[in-house]
């Protein structure tokens, strides 16, 4: 299977002065990506924070249907939790149609205290609600019609979702994937991963990449258990990424970046006065401890692949170790991170499409 190659954008303006031209950059940037051949572009979601300002993946990626013209748009991730799941399933089901059956959709249950707060959606509930979100989303994607009785939810008559998505029996499903229950609930449904370097680095610190190449073979052995082909599954992993011709100069360009974004995301999800939220104790006792141990300063970033960067003989390197310790089937770049220029993140994937990709 030839490798995939993503393009992924947060959307990081420290600088909300610019965020109309940001968000007209992230566009070009997945515009020239396109170009050069990459096979998707990834968006994400988040709330209340310049550690993303992008709201709703559903809009971006809407956007971005119009814009892109044969890459696959992908969500990384849809928070299940923050909306009613039909209104999800209704306006993801419109976007597969808009780009002619071109979606990705990936899911999770989110992990920043500070946007169940905001939108008072109880915390400890997430992995229940987006239990019960999914199961709606995709009975309303492959039922004529149906009801639902739920804890969250209820549809007590039958309905009929319209329109359809345009693939069947409905767009990949890609589950965000930390904790060993979301690798056992991705097998257990014949979900393909999306893994993220960043946090599975918070979690585990310098074992993160055995560790989490065991729970991937855990995660196959399940998948085959449970009927599935692990073969007709995707791997994607994102990751903090920036390339140059001089391995110094890419570490100087990408340092105050990536030291930026992971210092946000650590302070995001520090527990409360009450302490760790229920069902998310191991992430945030660890991702703290991992702050505090000074796993997050950049020459340990870079040490332990946490972002990946230098010369393009470096990236190769370090890439072609994931590929064969995670089997990966798509490599997902985020080269414009915290506030990256433009010009830097096009030349790094510039950069990495002709020196790079053909070696990896």
């Amino acid at each position: 299977m030839r490798t995939k190659w993503g393009v992924f954008s947060l959307s990081q303006y420290p600088d909300q002065s610019i965020r109309v031209e940001g968000l007209e950059a992230d566009m070009k940037l997945f515009e020239f990506a396109e170009a050069l051949g990459y096979d998707t572009a990834w968006v994400a979601e988040h709330l209340f924070s310049t550690y993303g300002i992008v709201t709703s993946t559903q809009v971006l990626a809407a956007a971005a249907a119009q814009r892109l013209k044969r890459m696959r748009i992908g969500t990384a991730v849809v928070v299940i939790p923050f909306n009613h799941p039909l209104r999800t399933a209704s306006d993801f089901a419109l976007i597969d149609c808009l780009s002619r059956g071109r979606l990705n959709f990936g899911i999770g249950r989110a992990y920043q205290p500070h946007e169940f707060t905001g939108l008072g959606i109880e915390m400890s509930e997430s992995r229940e609600m987006f239990n019960e979100g999914i199961e709606l989303i995709l009975k309303s994607w492959t039922s004529t019609t149906f009801t639902h009785s739920g804890k969250y939810w209820t549809v007590p008559d039958e309905i009929e979702l319209l329109p359809k998505p345009v693939q069947v029996p409905y767009p990949p499903v890609y589950q965000a994937t930390v904790s060993p229950e979301s690798f056992d609930q991705a097998a257990r449904n014949g979900w393909s991963l999306q893994l993220a370097a960043p946090f599975t680095y918070r979690t585990y610190r310098e074992e993160w990449i055995p560790k989490l190449s065991d729970e991937i073979k855990r995660y196959e052995d399940a998948l085959v258990a449970n009927g599935h082909d692990p073969s007709g599954l995707e791997r994607m992993i994102l990751l903090p990424y920036f390339t140059d011709r001089s391995s110094e100069r890419a570490r100087e360009t990408l340092q105050p970046h990536v030291e930026w974004f992971y210092n946000k995301v650590a302070s995001h999800q520090q527990p409360g006065k009450g302490g760790p939220v229920s069902g998310y104790e191991f992430t945030m006792i660890e991702g703290r401890r991992s702050r505090e141990m000074g796993y997050l300063a950049f020459d340990r970033l870079a040490e332990h692949k946490a972002c990946v960067v230098g010369s393009p003989q470096e990236c190769i390197d370090s890439l072609g170790h994931m590929k064969e310790a995670f089997g990966i089937t798509e490599f997902v770049i985020w080269p414009n991170l915290g506030g990256m220029s433009p010009t830097r993140a096009e030349n790094a994937v510039r950069l990495t499409w002709e020196e790079i990709v053909p070696h990896v």
